[in-house]
């Protein structure tokens, strides 16, 4: 008998593990496809030529640059009228990569990894945007599509049987976001409270909440006169002219001049490449979220660690004003000022380390729920263990134990962050690792698939942590992937472009 007193016969039911929610999978930046809209022709994303030739990027990357009106757009554009000369069409679909930046995998396996827990694949959408412009005119869109999507998939729960009769629950949303993803999301649900009502979890993966250092470098590429010299050029030149990139600067205290460490200013980020005007909002910006309290709801970060990252920088004052990124940040006390030692003043530095591009406690700020991963920024999203996290997420099972513990004592890859040149030796090496024994360190073409040798880890005598490093030399210039295997732990992946010479 059942509880209400009809007789029951047959074979109870019993449901998939699926999630009656709506996903929503957010790339961070150069995640999306872009292309221009009034000729279709491809801008972003469609092939690597565009990257690795030696000439066909220069009309490319001077097509990315953003113009006056896509600098001034905001959330209101967003609202009133959003821009159209360049529109994303899809996600990373194959790997990329950009010099400082560096790789970028694709997001089908994190699409597929929440197909296979949703009640339909169409459950999951994917929300590609034009990355260049900022997010605050970014998160307006993206909460318009959330509530389309949110609104489309209850009407489909509610119109299947089956679906309905597999809870109670209205539908929510679940965001997965990488990267700038991230603060994407917490635009459009810091500008639209019932949206946020509506969301029951947003995981994010390497995302900087506090900036990361590395935006500045890429900023400062023409004065640091480094190679493969037409490529920076353009790559430099495009990220000044971008509110994106921008939107990245680190508003944590990063400038060491010594015996203080400073937050930077519009004037610093103008002197070092960038933009004034798109650095002061930007800036402004970080200083507002300091002090708005806004938390994103079921909020769970998902933090690469023990990867080197440049966490802090340091003006080099001999001619131009160049910057070199260090694999330090400084500890802040309760008071929010700088730790330091008591009998020399000094400000007391730390290696916080990060996913190769974020430092921790940019990644981690504003949640206890993290989980760590040894992983690289750019291929944290088709990670292994960092598919396992969203897939629990998205179903509400409880989160176990961590894979790390945010000590970053694990192992580490570290690649050229400029890439390289065709026949150059690159350096490739590993960290975090007390002997070679049982370690492979490969290389294999990303685009594809042809195999390089193994290659041999040696102690890297000009280092002082006992590192470990090989060499590469590639025969083409291509898209490279650079996998560390300790046996122990989810293989470490990277991507490195390499370039004619000149190129």
């Amino acid at each position: 008998m059942s509880e209400h007193g009809v007789a029951f016969a047959g074979v109870p039911p019993v449901f998939d593990d699926r999630t009656r929610d709506a996903c929503v999978v957010v790339p961070g930046i150069m995640g999306s496809v872009l292309e221009d809209t009034a000729t279709g022709r491809p801008l972003w994303g469609a092939d690597l030529s565009m990257l690795t030739g030696a000439l066909s990027g220069e009309t490319l990357f001077a097509a990315l640059h953003a113009d006056e009106r896509e600098q001034a757009a905001d959330a209101d554009t967003a609202r009133r009228a959003p821009l159209t000369r360049i529109r994303a069409t899809g996600l990373l679909a194959k790997p990329w990569w950009l010099p400082v930046f560096q790789g970028l995998d694709p997001y089908s396996e994190a699409t597929k990894a929440l197909q296979g827990v949703t009640l339909a694949p169409e459950a999951v959408a994917p929300f590609p945007y034009d990355w260049r412009l900022a997010v605050a005119y970014n998160g307006a869109l993206l909460a318009r599509r959330a509530r389309a999507h949110l609104e489309w998939w209850r009407e489909r729960v509610a119109a299947v049987p089956g679906w309905r009769a597999a809870g109670a629950a209205r539908p929510r949303l679940v965001f997965v976001a990488h990267s700038m993803g991230g603060l994407v999301v917490r635009a459009a649900l810091e500008q639209d409270p019932e949206l946020a009502a509506d969301t029951r979890a947003v995981v994010t993966v390497g995302t900087p909440f506090l900036g990361s250092a590395k935006s500045v470098l890429a900023l400062n590429l023409l004065h640091t006169r480094a190679k493969p010299e037409r490529l920076v050029q353009r790559v430099q030149a495009m990220a000044a002219t971008l509110p994106g990139v921008h939107d990245l600067l680190p508003g944590y205290r990063c400038l060491d001049r010594g015996l203080e460490v400073d937050r930077l200013v519009a004037a610093d980020v103008a002197r070092f490449g960038g933009d004034r005007d798109l650095a002061a909002r930007s800036l402004a910006e970080r200083a507002r979220h300091r002090g708005s309290g806004f938390v994103l709801p079921g909020h769970r970060a998902v933090v690469g660690e023990a990867q080197p990252t440049v966490q802090t920088l340091e003006e080099q004052r001999a001619g131009l004003p160049v910057v070199a990124g260090r694999h330090h940040a400084f500890d802040i006390g309760d008071d929010g000022d700088l730790v330091r030692d008591p009998a020399t003043g000094i400000p007391a530095r730390r290696d916080a380390s990060g996913d190769g591009t974020v430092h921790l406690p940019s990644a981690r700020t504003d949640t206890e729920a993290v989980h760590y991963v040894f992983g690289q920024h750019g291929t944290l999203m088709c990670h292994d263990e960092v598919l396992r996290q969203i897939r629990r997420i998205a179903l509400e099972r409880p989160q176990g134990t961590d894979l790390g513990d945010g000590t970053g004592d694990g192992p580490g890859l570290e690649t050229p962050h400029l890439g390289g040149t065709l026949g150059q030796p690159l350096t490739l090496t590993a960290t975090g690792l007390d002997t070679p024994a049982g370690v492979s360190l490969s290389v294999r073409s990303a685009t594809t698939g042809r195999p390089g040798h193994p290659l041999t880890l040696r102690r890297d005598l000009d280092r002082t942590d006992g590192s470990l490093s090989a060499y590469f030399t590639a025969d083409a210039p291509d898209l490279y992937r650079v996998t560390l295997d300790t046996g122990r732990h989810t293989p470490l992946t990277q991507l490195i472009l390499v370039t004619p010479p000149n190129a």
